[in-house]
């Protein structure tokens, strides 16, 4: 029986795939200094899944720079369709939505249709961009898919994009990045694989830490420290809380005036506890956390209007309450489009991560629509 054409997920347009390519590209090698590495997926046939680290806000550029002349199937956040001038592109380059970090059906159907008409499908398997330049966790049910679809496997890590293109960043830096492509698994070893040995390996494969990668490169910038007080909410010497101030080089306690500075390999110099970068100083923040007190704030809410694949977009302001965050999972109280509304997710309902744009807010999908969470007064 032939597919209905709502049914095929197709590849993006050719017409606007590959002057993008060789626009994008010349920039990108010219501007940020990019080496790629694609031998190991030259001669590849037919349907095939690639990993991708997921270090920058430009590791989609990246991955289809690596794979090119072959057309990627995107699996990306529904957060980005509901920006109503970028849908109408990712419908043209035939994208998956993905509810984040709950169950999405039509997102595995999906996939598994690109799979079956020979596309080359890209994930990125963390579910979301790091903020501290460390590998997140996999997403639960990534290795169950690679194994059900049984398909080659193969990876993409591109050192150096975390430090050109940090999460917190206000601005890029300039050294260099190198992508490789690599081989993870061959389609008929999968069916022999246990879950947990899948789950183990591409984790191992997908394992990145920003600050490690491309040691003696510099990456220069005038302000390698502007908007790490976003991400970094401890002085580690006096813990104080949101007293830091990051301009230039320079990490500035107001309370007990510690001053450390980062350089251009952004290694951290002047700051205690043995904190010598980013991961470091956000590890030792977050291990001081009192997971015994909930974390409680006044909010505004967002919240998609329809179906952002369709013609749903996210409407800012529409509620407004108090939002908790505590080791159970997440509480709010308050109003939404004039309604009293509760929402609970615990338990088995709490999400496995909060995806987050730093400085703004955090999505959650409640009732199958996604939620954006604005904390104030900042």
């Amino acid at each position: 029986m032939k597919k209905k054409p709502s049914q095929k997920i197709g590849k993006p347009a050719a017409w606007l795939y590959h002057p993008a390519y060789f626009l994008v590209t010349l920039f990108f090698r010219i501007r940020y200094r990019i080496h790629i590495n694609k031998k190991a997926f030259r001669k590849e046939k037919g349907g095939a899944i690639v990993l991708a680290t997921h270090t920058s806000n430009y590791d989609f550029i990246l991955a289809a720079m690596a794979l090119y002349p072959r057309r990627a199937t995107f699996v990306m956040s529904e957060h980005f369709f509901t920006n109503k001038l970028l849908r109408p592109v990712l419908r043209l380059m035939h994208t998956i939505p993905k509810k984040m970090f709950c169950p999405d059906t039509r997102s595995v159907l999906s996939m598994i249709r690109a799979i079956r008409e020979g596309n080359t499908l890209l994930l990125f398997p963390e579910g979301r961009l790091t903020c501290n330049g460390v590998s997140c966790p996999i997403t639960p049910g990534t290795a169950e898919l690679i194994h059900n679809l049984g398909v080659p496997v193969y990876t993409i890590t591109a050192e150096g994009a975390g430090k050109t293109f940090p999460k917190w960043a206000k601005k890029p830096r300039i050294g260099r990045i190198d992508v490789h492509l690599s081989k993870l698994f061959d389609g008929p070893e999968l069916k022999e694989m246990l879950l947990d040995d899948i789950d183990r390996k591409i984790t191992d494969a997908i394992s990145h830490n920003a600050w490690e990668s491309l040691p003696d490169v510099k990456f220069r910038s005038k302000a390698p420290a502007e908007g790490l007080d976003g991400i970094l909410w401890k002085c580690p010497e006096c813990g104080a809380e949101h007293s830091l101030i990051c301009m230039e080089n320079k990490i500035v306690c107001v309370k007990c005036k510690l001053s450390a500075t980062v350089d251009a390999h952004g290694q951290i110099t002047g700051a205690p506890c043995g904190i010598k970068t980013v991961a470091d100083w956000f590890e030792h923040n977050a291990n001081t956390l009192d997971l015994s007190s909930p974390l409680t704030s006044d909010c505004t809410v967002g919240m998609t209007d329809g179906d952002p694949k369709k013609d749903g977009v996210m409407r800012r302001g529409v509620g407004s309450g108090k939002m908790t965050l505590s080791a159970e999972g997440f509480t709010f109280d308050g109003e939404i489009n004039g309604e009293e509304t509760h929402i609970a997710l615990l338990g088995k309902d709490c999400p496995g991560a909060l995806p987050i744009s730093v400085g703004d807010h955090f999505d959650v999908y409640y009732g199958g629509k996604l939620h954006f969470f604005t904390p104030l007064p900042d």
